[in-house]
């Protein structure tokens, strides 16, 4: 869906609409859609590729060749976490698996990670944001204090934060200033990491925003805004969809290059029982029980090769409107993993003719748990009466313009803006347990002391983290 929105405080550039949601875009009339919500699409690849787990995190001399010799084509490795993707035969990857080195040899499934699109007040003190045209409509870093926070000179300099999601527009005046070219990679078969021209809703180009939009004087501003930012594409621009190993993959890139933060607006729902929903939406048992296990083993191999290479990683909570406390048969990709920062989404009600209500509520569809959320953040939602509700929404760049979104996509670039603030101001290097601590310290208790069901340890207050 792609509609003008017609901005009424003053004459405003073009912006448009897109309802960004389970970290992905749907239309208006998709949104209530409970079974849609919760589906994860998945099929095993067409070329029947599958992620061969190794015992030991490295791969051994060798080992390649004794692949090709039982008739296995190699695709790509990921020598750091010891997998790699094959192309094969089901009867070559039972061979395989039997393999004294082997752990496990299961399908490379391709994943929704995000839908398709169709593509189709200020209370803020003046601050370096004030230039920017659209400022007045970033709500969301009016609630997490980010102008106060610019305002003691903390704005993201000499950090790094690979933004892993379907690509970016790197030509976009908001993003050019701060992208590195050189460093952004693709992981996705025959797409490069810029995405196709066009004025269409681009999710990585919108999450890039948030996180470190230039302070240029054009469009929007990002949390971070003179941090510099890397383009990882690990899914699908026209699908959004990706595969486990192209998401892995992207992960350990990240962390090679020296990435400071990373950030994951995506997610995927695996049931232990090996059950999901295809890609038609289907509900289907396709997957052994057992692949899921392995699945979980090899992404958190990644998530704990970056960690330990000193990478803070940020990724959305999911937007099912599901409690996952005491839910042990559901797994939340990469958000249930350990190491990483899970982020819930937070959203006003009405906010153009309230500017100063709320900005604290929890997000209609935001998944939740005490267990399960970090922090919240700003993300936006579509629940509001009014007929402005678009203006609950989070406005960032996108390829031709600016579009409002909703969902924790939008929530997650918020908290790595603010952990590129807080490393900046520890001298660009920082132990991402450290970090971490920082983040939740600092945050804002929203319902009470303690982990909230929400909202975790708090929403993110970025003058906080970076004057306590």
């Amino acid at each position: 869906m792609k509609k003008s929105v017609n901005i009424l405080k003053k004459s405003y550039l073009p912006v448009c609409l897109a309802l960004l949601f389970l970290s992905s875009c749907s239309t208006e009339n998709d949104v209530t859609n409970d079974t849609e919500l919760n589906a994860v699409y998945a099929k095993t690849s067409s070329k029947t590729d599958y992620m061969v787990i190794l015992k030991s995190e490295s791969i051994p001399d060798g080992f390649e060749a004794e692949m090709e010799s039982i008739g296995a084509t190699i695709k790509s490795t990921i020598p750091e976490i010891g997998v790699l993707v094959v192309s094969s035969s089901e009867n070559v990857s039972n061979k395989i698996s039997k393999k004294g080195n082997v752990r496990s040899v299961v399908p490379d499934l391709n994943v929704q990670w995000i839908e398709p699109s169709d593509f189709a007040p200020l209370a803020s003190p003046l601050s370096i944001g004030s230039d920017e045209f659209y400022f007045d409509l970033l709500w969301g870093m009016d609630a997490i204090d980010a102008p106060e926070a610019w305002n003691t000179g903390q704005t993201g300099a000499g950090v790094r934060i690979a933004v892993l999601d379907s690509g970016m527009d790197g030509t976009h005046p908001d993003i050019a200033p701060n992208l590195n070219t050189g460093l952004s990679a693709s992981f996705i078969e025959d797409e490069d990491w810029q995405v196709q021209p066009g004025s269409y809703f681009n999710h990585g180009t919108h999450v890039a925003g948030t996180i470190a939009a230039a302070d240029n004087e054009i469009g929007v501003i990002g949390v971070a805004p003179n941090a510099e930012i890397i383009a990882v594409k690990v899914l699908s621009e026209f699908s959004g969809s990706g595969p486990f190993s192209s998401i892995n993959a992207g992960i350990v890139y990240a962390a090679d290059i020296e990435a400071d933060v990373i950030n994951m607006s995506l997610g995927a729902t695996l049931n232990k029982n090996g059950k999901f929903y295809d890609e038609d939406g289907n509900f289907t048992d396709k997957i052994p029980s057992k692949y899921i296990q392995e699945i979980v083993h090899a992404q958190q191999r990644a998530i704990n090769y970056a960690y330990r290479k000193g990478v803070t990683i940020v990724v959305s909570a999911g937007n099912g409107g599901e409690n996952f406390d005491g839910n042990g048969s559901t797994i939340k990709l990469p958000a249930s993993l350990n190491n990483v920062i899970s982020v819930s989404a937070t959203a006003p009600e009405s906010w153009i003719e309230n500017p100063l209500g709320d900005l604290d509520l929890p997000a209609s569809y935001t998944d939740y748990g005490r267990s399960h959320v970090t922090v919240s953040a700003p993300g936006g939602d579509f629940d509001s009466p009014s007929d402005f509700w678009f203006y609950d929404m989070v406005l960032s760049a996108s390829p031709g313009g600016w579009f409002f979104s909703a969902g924790t996509s939008m929530a997650s670039p918020h908290v790595a803006g603010v952990a590129a603030l807080i490393i900046g101001k520890n001298g660009g290097q920082m132990d991402p347990h450290e970090v971490t601590k920082q983040l939740t310290n600092t945050a804002d208790n929203i319902d009470g002391n303690g982990a909230s069901l929400y909202h975790g340890k708090g929403r993110v207050n970025a003058y906080r983290a970076v004057t306590e």
